[in-house]
């Protein structure tokens, strides 16, 4: 019951010897072509798959030969999306792409997340900014938590990692 209500997506991800729609679409019998669409464009790969000659229908080499680990990544995330799942999980999902597609699929996600709790585990700041709650880590130990402002605000850890990430 518990993993049919969750959506994880690792930075290294399972991807099977199978049809990209496949990959997409894992526990499902019959492909929802709409959902599968939406999920693609979500996750910014869609135009990829649609410019493959067999499209969705194209067959990925074991561990996703042939794709790059952006490529990866995206069908991991459509993959997620595709489920549906009211809890998404997030592990250094985005940790491959450059930061426009980042940025593309971030704000994509964005709406996607309304109404869903997710964990996301990110060391780009650009990632987790926009969270409603964010626990800074150090050691293994919480050492601050808040929102990007309050964080920023009281100077402290998160606010050096933000520094040391932007250049300031």
């Amino acid at each position: 019951w518990w993993r049919r209500q969750c959506g994880v997506v690792m930075q290294d991800g399972v991807i099977f010897s199978e049809s990209i729609a496949r990959n997409i679409a894992v526990d499902d019998g019959d492909i929802d072509k709409e959902r599968l669409l939406k999920a693609a464009e979500i996750a910014c790969i869609k135009d990829y798959v649609m410019a493959l000659p067999l499209r969705f229908n194209t067959k990925i080499g074991r561990d996703g030969v042939g794709l790059s680990q952006g490529q990866k990544q995206r069908i991991l995330i459509a993959r997620a999306v595709y489920k549906n799942p009211d809890y998404i999980f997030l592990d250094e999902a985005t940790n491959s792409l450059d930061a426009a597609n980042e940025a593309m699929i971030m704000d994509n996600l964005r709406h996607f997340y309304e109404g869903r709790t997710v964990v996301v585990s990110a060391h780009r700041l650009s990632t987790i900014r926009d969270a409603d709650q964010i626990v800074v880590m150090d050691g293994g130990e919480i050492v601050e938590r808040g929102n990007h402002e309050s964080l920023l605000e009281k100077r402290g850890r998160y606010y050096e990692l933000v520094r040391h990430q932007i250049n300031i």
